[in-house]
């Protein structure tokens, strides 16, 4: 049965109040449950939710779901101060809702979303260890790297290897150019901050849209990663040259894996894990050992000597002295200016990123990143050099050439054996095995 009040019909058309209500209920919710009103006289009473008012109107929502509108000058006091309180209560809500609609418009209008996503926290870091068997150390390197240590690469050498390094660092960061140190590394971290900072920009780009869809999805994960690992890892305060003069490399380092491990773990993730790999011993004598490293059906042989109860490829241990005083010497002789030349194909793309940090709109951006691409041959160096250790080789708007290496560029044990470019098959392996042989 309708209630018996007096419909408003004057001011404002009925279906154009009820209209407005039903889209303030669907913009702003529901704010009260259903209320008691009656009729001025004290005679009618009804269970109905206010869901606005519209000048002297109250519009209400009957228990059966129709809408009325009813003047408020036809309710009694209770119901008029009722409907002016439930009436601030729907305005307070509006506001709300109308500042949570803005801010959520103003976000996905914003470079990035905030906060800017980071991936998980790597496994905390477990060097490998002295004195283990040569697979289980091996192990302990693939294991330590995959989970996004880099510096295990470091501390799988023995101490007094380390010990050199740590000294050719010293030397070479002492004839660096400030300068120059500043604008290649400095460029770079600028580079992965234009791009994690501005990703939302960097991903709507004509160049990343026109890209096969698995394309697209390399870039929101790995390009994205990558660049996040540049932005921290490269931070001015991990990256002082100061520090690489007056610290151990071993210390400097620590701070930079702290920093990029959960970027580099998220990339082997990415990669697939570590794949059908295996290290089997053939023979070990006298701290020496041969063993066969199977990965995916490839097997490859590789002689290690044990040396202060590290395990390293017996070529490096033959040759270590002399490399490190060939290094040295390099090093000493080296112009200060071309200790970073193998940086060069970096920067010449970090360059750009002047350009696409100062853009204000999305256009703008877009622009910038048009610039890099004028010079295809210059970015495809540099995405060779960004990527390699991806195995891929990737040219925005030009496709891809080449599949994903699950072996990325940290190749596992072969990674640790190749470090001085020893494959693990020469003239040592069958040196070791005629002598195997004759005992």
């Amino acid at each position: 049965m309708r209630p018996n009040f007096p419909l408003s019909r004057s001011v404002v058309p009925a279906a154009f109040v009820v209209a407005s209500a039903t889209l303030a209920v669907l913009m702003f919710g529901q704010v009260s449950h259903a209320e008691s009103w009656t009729d001025l006289r004290g005679t009618r009473t009804i269970e109905a939710r206010m869901v606005g008012m519209w000048g002297d109107n109250v519009v209400l929502q009957l228990q059966n779901g129709k809408r009325v509108s009813v003047n408020v000058n036809a309710l009694r006091s209770e119901s008029r101060i009722q409907a002016q309180q439930l009436q601030r209560e729907l305005a307070t809500a509006r506001a709300q809702r109308v500042k949570e609609l803005q801010g959520q418009a103003v976000e996905a209008a914003a470079p990035a979303p905030t906060p800017i996503p980071t991936p998980a926290p790597a496994p905390a870091y477990q060097p490998p260890a002295a004195g283990a068997s040569v697979a289980e150390f091996l192990n302990q390197i693939d294991q330590s790297v995959r989970s996004g240590h880099v510096k295990a690469m470091y501390d799988a050498l023995p101490p007094s290897y380390r010990s050199d390094i740590d000294a050719i660092v010293k030397i070479a960061a002492a004839k660096m150019d400030e300068s120059s140190w500043q604008a290649k590394i400095g460029g770079l971290q600028q580079l992965g901050d234009v791009v994690v900072t501005r990703q939302r920009w960097f991903l709507s780009s004509p160049r990343v849209l026109s890209l096969p869809d698995d394309q697209i999805e390399m870039v929101e994960s790995e390009i994205l990663t990558l660049c996040g690992a540049l932005r921290i890892g490269l931070d001015p305060e991990i990256t002082s040259l100061e520090k690489l003069r007056t610290q151990p490399f071993g210390q400097w380092l620590t701070s930079f894996d702290t920093a990029t491990a959960p970027y580099v773990k998220a990339l082997f993730d990415r990669a697939g894990g570590a794949g059908g790999r295996s290290v089997t011993l053939d023979r070990e004598k006298d701290g020496v050992a041969t063993v066969t490293i199977d990965q995916d059906g490839k097997k490859k042989r590789v002689i290690y000597q044990q040396v202060e109860g590290f395990w390293v490829p017996k070529s490096m241990a033959d040759g270590w002295a002399k490399s490190v005083e060939s290094m040295k010497q390099t090093v000493e002789e080296s112009p200060s200016g071309s200790l970073l030349t193998k940086l060069d194909p970096l920067t010449s793309i970090a360059a750009f990123a002047g350009p696409m940090a100062s853009a204000e709109t999305p256009d703008q951006y877009h622009g910038a990143m048009e610039s890099i691409f004028s010079a295809p041959e210059q970015m495809e160096t540099a995405a060779v050099a960004v990527l390699g250790f991806l195995g891929q080789r990737f040219s925005l708007g030009r496709g891809a050439q080449g599949g994903y290496d699950p072996m990325g560029g940290y190749d596992g044990m072969d990674g640790y054996d190749g470090m001085d470019g020893y494959s693990g098959m020469d003239d040592y392996e069958a040196e070791m095995e005629r002598g195997m042989q004759s005992q």
